[in-house]
């Protein structure tokens, strides 16, 4: 893919650098030998016990000044950053010489490589394998209050699940966090109208539609069968859960529209229309299919 890259990128470079080749050859060189080079010294830096964290933010330093200088000041300086992962990896490598393999963290990372494949065809089917973790956001509880003895209930059960289940779990909540922040800065990067309307319109969907692994989760879990209710009282939870997660989001993307260009804020009750349209296309499809299950 990358050397795929490198020979689209080749015609501007051509132009941009005066029809020379000189700078071009040093930016491919760069752009085959970063990878490798990175991938020796990960491995040095996994046996040698270190954090992950730490490598990704010394290999984005090196690699961006030496694309920088390769590319902006077209210096051929910028191997010097070759040079620096060389010696950094021959360092740790000199370190270590007296350390045994990791196994027990290679299993674990081999593990987690299967739950990222997992969580990636999820997306489209139900996986079994899958297996669901809990996370504590101590800045959610507000979130998580104790119902009170009137809502303790059947007709609030499962509102209070799906909300829990979204605060604490660990892969809806980041993914849906991550559609966001990629909405807000299209929205705030683009700085148009009616592109501002239709991205957020189109996450707004997307992120609706990202929640009905939720239904399938609570309705045909454990739940159901220690305190057994009526399925429309499931479809009910589950469609006051997703309107507050709608509104969340609308106030998010018309809050953002407002501040871009607010004399065009009041067109952000698009965005609600939009998610109200989801989830009542949503909860429709969960009642037919309900309703073939029954009979």
């Amino acid at each position: 893919i990358r050397i795929l890259l490198i020979i689209i990128l080749f015609p501007l470079f051509y132009v941009l650098n005066n029809q020379t080749f000189g700078f071009y050859i040093i930016f491919a060189g760069l752009a085959i030998i970063f990878p490798l080079l990175g991938l020796l010294l990960k491995w040095q830096w996994y046996k040698f016990r270190l954090e992950r964290w730490s490598l990704f933010s010394i290999l984005f330093v090196i690699f961006t000044s030496g694309y920088y200088v390769a590319l902006d000041p077209k210096n051929i300086s910028s191997i010097f950053s070759v040079i620096i992962l060389v010696a950094l990896t021959l360092l740790i490598r000199y370190l270590n010489k007296d350390y045994l393999f990791p196994w027990e963290h290679m299993i674990n990372t081999e593990q987690q490589h299967h739950m990222n494949y997992y969580k990636f065809v999820n997306m489209f089917t139900d996986v079994k394998q899958l297996e669901e973790k809990a996370v504590r956001r101590s800045y959610l509880d507000p979130l998580l209050w104790k119902p009170k003895p009137k809502k303790f209930n059947d007709n609030y059960m499962y509102l209070y699940l799906f909300i829990r289940s979204f605060a604490r779990g660990k892969d809806a909540f980041n993914i849906i966090l991550r559609l966001i922040i990629i909405a807000l800065v299209m929205m705030i990067w683009l700085h148009q109208v009616i592109v501002i309307l239709l991205i957020g319109s189109l996450f707004m969907y997307i992120i609706l539609l990202q929640m009905s692994q939720f239904y399938t989760q609570q309705a045909y879990g454990l739940w159901p069968q220690v305190w057994p209710v009526s399925d429309s009282k499931v479809i009910k939870g589950y469609e006051q859960f997703l309107n507050r997660l709608m509104c969340f989001i609308g106030v998010v993307f018309i809050v953002t529209f407002a501040i871009i260009l607010p004399q065009y804020s009041f067109f952000g009750l698009i965005f609600f229309l939009v998610g109200w349209l989801t989830i009542r296309n949503i909860t429709k499809k969960l009642k037919y299919q309900e309703s073939l299950l029954t009979d």
